[in-house]
């Protein structure tokens, strides 16, 4: 039995405590291989003195890589806890103020009118805003000619393509822009104020009037207007 294979083998296992069997592979196991290694050598030909303390230095090199991947696991931890802490503790201040976010939703309220804002990368020839319900049917198209690159904005009436006034509720806006056959790639974005926070198993989600978004897509924060 070769120990120098054995504690290859050891270090390749520093950065994962499992093996692939599930059995964790630490310093104990080692040790074992090593005192049965010593157990079942050849009485003829027995381990030299200067072989056992250069293999009793590996082992203790693989026992000081093992340290370091949990102090290492340890320490990513506390990271992410104090990650997370910080995170919460930012998205509850966040409520009252003006917040600015990434998001394709938008809420119609009392049949008013609602402010859609989109940003182009590229000057578009050609441009439709096409807003959608709740079931994803489409209830109005929008065209544009000669959309400039940057932020745009356009003010939805909240009635469809035949005039008619929609029901209050959430709706979903698309933009279809692009120069000949070319697409033109868009982002959509809500602004309100943040209202509500909450905390789900997949993130901090933050409501901005009734939209909401995660707190990762907030862009900018403001006073409350």
């Amino acid at each position: 039995m070769d120990i120098g294979a054995i504690s290859a083998q050891a270090q390749a296992q520093a950065n994962s405590t499992k093996v692939e069997d599930g059995n964790s592979f630490g310093k104990d196991k080692f040790l074992q291989l090593l005192v049965a290694q010593m157990k079942n050598q050849d009485p003829i030909n027995p381990m030299d003195g200067k072989e056992f303390a250069s293999q009793l230095a590996e082992f203790n090199s693989v026992e000081q890589l093992i340290g370091v991947n949990d102090g290492l696991s340890s320490l990513q931890d506390s990271q992410e806890m104090m990650r997370t802490e910080m995170s919460n503790s930012m998205a509850a201040s966040l409520t009252g103020k003006h917040v600015r976010a990434l998001s394709n939703r938008i809420t119609l309220e009392d049949g008013g009118d609602v402010n859609i804002q989109y940003e182009l990368n590229n000057t578009a020839e050609e441009m439709d805003i096409i807003v959608k319900d709740a079931s994803g049917s489409e209830v109005r198209r929008e065209s544009f000619t000669g959309v400039g690159k940057g932020e745009n904005s356009w003010t939805w009436d909240g009635k469809n393509n035949d005039g008619v006034s929609l029901p209050d509720g959430e709706y979903t806006v698309e933009v279809d822009a692009s120069n000949g056959e070319k697409a033109v790639d868009y982002r959509m974005f809500t602004e309100g104020t943040a209202n509500r926070v909450r905390f789900t198993g997949n993130g901090v989600m933050l409501s901005i009037d009734g939209v909401e978004v995660p707190i990762g897509d907030v862009e900018t924060v403001g006073n409350s207007l």
